[in-house]
């Protein structure tokens, strides 16, 4: 098997993941933003939020620039940035059609990444967009700002 096949996403990606803590294996406690969401927020955890926070969360990129299709904008993975955001998630919850938990902002707080319960990731403020089917395939487009 070749390496390549064996890479989750582009080089760059993985620079840029590994530049702000992460690293295979990687799992943190999500317990905190659990909680501080559940009590402030009013907010449940799905399993794809938890497995996706307890991989990436606290991670912060301050990448910016040119990217493949769009700027590259950088993000912070902290579900807690929605803390007392819940009526935003609910329209953008509805407008998507399912129940995103919060994982993260990106393009200086401008915009919120929320995640599906089946792992899509969605990016908005006021209206909602798919970013991607998966976190990985998610990670990629913000690092490489491909839209």
């Amino acid at each position: 098997m070749s390496e390549e096949r064996e890479q989750r996403w582009s080089a760059e990606t993985d620079r840029v993941l590994r530049v702000a803590g992460w690293h295979p294996g990687r799992s943190v406690s999500t317990e905190d933003w659990e909680n501080t969401l559940r009590d402030h927020g009013g907010f449940e955890i799905h399993e794809a939020a938890r497995r996706f926070l307890a991989e990436f969360g606290g991670l912060t990129s301050t990448e910016r620039g040119p990217g493949k299709t769009m700027a590259r904008m950088g993000f912070t993975l902290d579900p807690t940035v929605a803390e007392w955001d819940d009526e935003i998630f609910d329209v953008l919850s509805e407008e998507a059609g399912t129940d995103l938990y919060p994982v993260g902002e990106a393009d200086r707080r401008n915009l919120y990444l929320g995640i599906a319960p089946n792992g899509a990731i969605y990016v908005g403020m006021d209206s909602v967009t798919l970013l991607a089917e998966s976190a990985d395939e998610a990670l990629e487009k913000l690092v490489e700002g491909i839209r």
